[in-house]
């Protein structure tokens, strides 16, 4: 097992001087010492170039320097700088690439928290490419007193981004049995996945001899002149200091008189000037409260060693080394009864608590006033520190490696582990099949065969004739209307989604009959648009539009009249992903559109798997070459697939016309395909006829499959170029590589992801000249030709074969199935339906579950912003209506253009239905205050989740609120932003600075 340390909790600036750095540095040596067989290797930042050389040194003897890597970004990338923010995020991908590239079974991130302040990056998947990840789990203290450590917006907002990134990791690795329990309480993650590994100190923290000259110079140095009590660590709040303070303060003046209290750490000048104002508050004289700032190592080890008492005041801390660090000293510790302290003292009599002051001073006053009590102090911590080390700590971080290890690969094999089960799951598999002219169909054909090894399949069609002889031949066929009646026999069902009409009839049985979806195209707005002009479903396009991109998507509707524009930008599938039991996609560019358009948590529910290929049992290029008439020496360029716009076949011919290959008579340039009815396309077939030296250059028209596979066989060459992308995968280009043809593409979409080495991969902004240039390489090179055939077809082999994919195929759906919430959420719906209640639930009943089940239930997509209008008065007459309205109105389009990303804005108004008044949506009144087009959707009931956000309108100006909602009061043309019944702005409704303020008021508000 490959295990990879990113140690930039070795070099950041807030972490390597302190405990963290220390903690880190002392595992990751430990591990590099018990790692065994398994191969360890450390990775380091180039941001700290000042550490390298160090840190090196300190691995020297322990891990080879081959093994010791330093990736590199641009900086500076400080989180809470906003001028960074471009830097920061590129960092992060830059990061993952590096960790991926050196190909671990796992990653150990030694601190996540880092990065706010200085060039640390730190991340788990943000790319959505996953790495199997342990990060060390010290502390949640921000999350825990998170109105004391994240008031900042930005600071918060940086902290919430790296929890995200802590609870994507695989295993979290707990600093003491406290962390541990803080995160299965804070972070809802299942125990297996928290691994108390405990913490140790260097061997080097014991006791020392010291001259009695040297240890008076010590002494002087930091203005000790008496016996000292002392604590070191943080001077932030949870530390308790003034605690501390005060309690010392109260002990007797005797007592005080013969000690000093000595704070050992680094002090900034306002803390200092605090703790010496509270100091004098409470009586202390000067020289009783030294502050001694930052103290070297060495110092710190004597200092442990000569303090007449060690105490630790914190409230909160995830392990507490520094108590630790006293004892292993010979010091005598008194501590804290909260959090991880009482199992690093592990002395009940030696705790107090650290919320009592006069608890902290009884416990002092006992501590410096009974020797015999203070002694065995000394004598039981140098026995308690001898339980905790750091080759322990190791070990069981690395056996937690591997169990993880063993169980991800356990994981991975349950798509070969299904094909033994008796019976197999029956599967119903929704796709068109071949003779339907679709690229799904072929591909369909080619994966049921594989998929059946798993899966006791059905076909549902809806179409007359399935002319393929081996599907026919070993899967009953069955109509859409025929499943519906018989759903109830199938254990899992699959629906192949694209964007054409061959896939009409799935949405209803998704409605009805939710499955997986393997999502094609990721773009369905042809089809939906298609479905309205023809009136299979009229309005669909528009209900669409809103339920998937809301109001602003249709006031762009409404105003243009170039519908095609909207038709490509808005993708309409939000509706198929909801329903979705799970989704498969075949690239990680499908992914990121899932996060562009809906956020990350929806896209949490895709699995990438690639796009099938069948390669060719066998071929012969001289017999193709013959069915198509060509002569020996001839140089065959193909382009397969539609013709049209997005395609760029103007630009490939435009190229080739300028090639010298458009005046060699033994080069021929052709198109297998059908041209579509565009403009573009007629005008490609007028140049054709213009300036083709005879059949040179030719489109020929559908090709079915034979002579599509002829072409594939015959060719030299191919170019596949795509513009636009939307989501959909190049079955055209695997086809090409699959035969072994050398081809050129551009890196658009999906494409961008094939591997360099088996292409010719152009920009996705390229020129005629740069096309031009490649086509005249691959005609002379003939070497390069087939190298890149052969890598091409091999990579076919080892990554899109149809045995491959039909075995992730079957792992994602049994994933999916167990543990998808909304394959779970069907489930508890079917449990909650057969519950024997004696009388049928009512109305509010059902209302009032379906409610707990929708706030109960994780998010997938965007947050909600609802726009309460039922303190709005619509019932005015005439121009008062029409003032209201305007006003109304205004607000929702201001509202709409400023709501932040991965939120969605929704006018919702109170309804009574039989003396139950509950919130529903206000579609209809907000589609006549917009004066839109009714969208034929019901006023259905509100859908809230606990992260939604409520502003209610009200219309006037003096508010009585007590709760934390929002609220936004109407008047004299005029809005005014109140929450908590604290006015935050006013501005009229004609305003920019009005949307200005909007805008930050919202980054406030969410942040809140």
């Amino acid at each position: 097992m490959r295990i990879l340390l990113d140690l930039q909790a070795c070099q950041s600036t807030g972490s390597r001087h302190r405990g963290i750095g220390r903690y880190s540095l002392a595992l990751a040596r430990a591990m590099a010492k018990n790692a065994g067989s398994h191969d360890l290797q450390l990775m380091l930042s180039g941001l700290f170039p000042e550490t390298i050389q160090s840190l090196r040194r300190e691995f020297e003897g322990l891990v080879p320097s081959d093994r010791i890597h330093i990736w590199q970004t641009p900086g500076p990338v400080a989180e809470l700088i906003p001028d960074n923010y471009r830097r920061c995020r590129t960092a992060e991908f830059v990061r993952e690439q590096a960790l991926a590239s050196l190909r671990p079974d796992i990653v150990h991130v030694t601190s996540l928290f880092e990065g706010s302040g200085d060039n640390a990056v730190s991340s788990v998947g943000v790319n959505g490419e996953h790495l199997p990840t342990a990060v060390t789990l010290y502390d949640l203290i921000p999350l825990v007193y998170e109105k004391q450590y994240l008031g900042a917006p930005r600071q918060r907002a940086w902290y919430y981004r790296k929890l995200g990134s802590l609870k994507r990791a695989d295993l979290l690795l707990a600093i003491s049995e406290s962390s541990r329990q803080e995160g299965l309480d804070w972070l809802d993650l299942p125990p297996e996945r928290i691994v108390n590994i405990s913490s140790a100190v260097d061997a080097h923290f014991q006791p020392r001899s010291c001259s009695q000259d040297a240890m008076l110079s010590l002494r002087h140095r930091y203005a000790l002149v008496r016996p000292f009590v002392m604590y070191t660590g943080g001077i932030d709040l949870r530390k308790n200091i003034e605690g501390l303070v005060r309690a010392y303060a109260a002990l007797p003046l005797l007592i005080r008189q013969q000690y000093q209290l000595a704070i050992v750490c680094s002090v900034q000048p306002e803390d200092r000037d605090r703790l010496e104002k509270i100091a004098r508050q409470y009586g202390l004289a000067a020289d009783e409260l030294v502050l001694t700032g930052f103290v070297s190592e060495q110092d710190l080890l004597l200092l442990y060693q000569d303090c007449a008492l060690f105490v630790f005041p914190s409230w909160h801390e995830g392990f507490g080394l520094p108590a630790l660090e006293a004892m292993s000293c010979g010091a005598p510790v008194i501590a804290a009864n909260t959090s991880s302290l009482p199992e690093v003292i592990g002395r009940a009599d030696a705790l107090f608590d650290p919320r009592n002051e006069v608890a902290i001073t009884t416990k002092l006053h006992q501590a410096l006033s009974d020797n015999a009590f203070r002694s065995s102090l000394c004598l039981h911590g140098l026995e308690q520190a001898k339980k905790f080390s750091w080759d322990s700590s190791a070990k069981v971080a690395i056996a937690a490696f591997e169990e993880q290890y063993a169980r991800r690969k356990s994981t991975i094999q349950v798509g070969v582990l299904t094909q033994f089960q008796a019976p197999k799951p029956k599967l119903a598999f929704f796709s068109p099949l071949p003779s339907a002219r679709s690229g799904i169909a072929y591909y369909s054909a080619e994966l049921l065969p594989e998929l059946a090894t798993y899966y006791d399949i059905e076909l549902i069609v809806d179409q007359e004739t399935v002319d393929d002889p081996w599907l026919t031949a070993n899967f009953p066929i069955r109509t859409w209307q025929w499943f519906d009646q018989h759903a109830d026999k199938f254990d899992r069902v699959l629906y192949n989604f694209g964007n054409s009409a061959f896939h009409t009839y799935m949405f209803e049985m998704l409605d009805r009959h939710p499955g997986v979806v393997v999502l094609h195209d990721f773009f369905v707005s042809n089809l939906i648009q298609h479905l309205d002009a023809t009136g299979q479903k009229p309005g669909e396009w528009s209900k669409e539009l809103y339920r998937s991109h809301g109001y602003i998507a249709l006031l762009e509707k409404q105003k243009t009249s170039d519908l095609d524009s909207i038709v490509w930008k808005y993708p309409c599938n939000l509706s198929i992903l909801n329903k979705a039991e799970g989704v498969i996609v075949h690239s990680q560019y499908s992914i990121e559109l899932v996060k562009q358009w809906y956020g990350d948590k929806l896209a949490e529910t895709c699995e990438k798997i690639p796009h099938l290929r069948k390669s060719p049992f066998a071929t012969d290029k001289s017999i193709a070459r013959q069915q198509l008439g060509l002569a020996d020496g001839d140089f065959l360029l193909c382009s397969f697939g539609m013709l049209g716009p997005v395609k760029e076949n103007a630009k490939l011919l435009n190229a080739w016309l300028a090639s010298p290959l458009s005046k060699d008579k033994r080069c021929h340039l052709v198109f297998v395909g059908q041209p579509d009815e565009s403009e573009y396309c007629a005008q490609l077939i007028r140049t054709i006829k213009n300036k083709s030296n005879g059949d040179q250059i030719k489109i020929t028209g559908f090709a079915d499959t034979e002579l599509f596979r002829t072409y594939l066989m015959a060719a030299d060459a191919a170019v596949q170029l795509r513009s636009l992308s939307r989501g959909e995968t190049s079955g055209t280009v695997l086809d090409c590589m699959a035969y072994a043809i050398p081809t050129i593409i551009n890196n658009n979409g999906s494409m961008s992801e094939l591997p360099e080495y088996a292409l010719i991969k152009l920009a996705n902004e390229f020129t005629e000249t740069q096309l031009q240039e490649k086509l005249v390489l691959l005609k002379n090179d003939t070497a390069l030709r087939f190298k890149l055939g052969q890598s091409a077809a091999k990579f076919i082999r080892e990554h899109h074969a149809p045995e491959l994919i039909a075995q992730q195929y079957s792992a994602a759906i049994e994933q999916f199935f167990k543990w998808e919430p909304a394959s779970r959420l069907h489930r508890t719906l079917e449990k909650i339906a057969a519950i024997e209640m004696g009388t049928s639930p009512n109305e509010q009943d059902l209302i009032s579950v379906a409610q707990c089940l929708s706030i109960n239930e994780e998010y997938r997509g965007v947050r909600q912003i609802f726009v309460d209008i039922s303190n709005v008065n619509f019932d005015a007459a005439g121009d008062a209506y029409l003032r209201t309205k305007e006003l109304v109105s205004a607000v929702l389009l201001a509202f709409f253009s400023t709501s932040p990303i991965g939120f969605r804005v929704e006018p919702v108004i109170l309804s009574s239905n039989n003396g139950n008044d509950s919130l529903r949506y206000a579609r209809q009144k907000s589609c006549e205050l917009l004066d839109l087009a009714p969208i034929l959707l019901t006023d259905d009931l509100l859908e809230a989740r606990g992260q939604d956000i409520i502003v209610t309108l009200i219309e006037t100006s003096v508010l009585n609120v007590e709760s934390d909602s929002l609220f936004l009061s109407l008047g004299d043309g005029r809005y005014q932003l109140n929450i908590g019944g604290i006015v935050t702005d006013t501005a009229s409704n004609k305003s920019e600075k009005f949307l200005q303020e909007l805008n930050l008021f919202w980054a406030k508000f969410i942040l809140k």
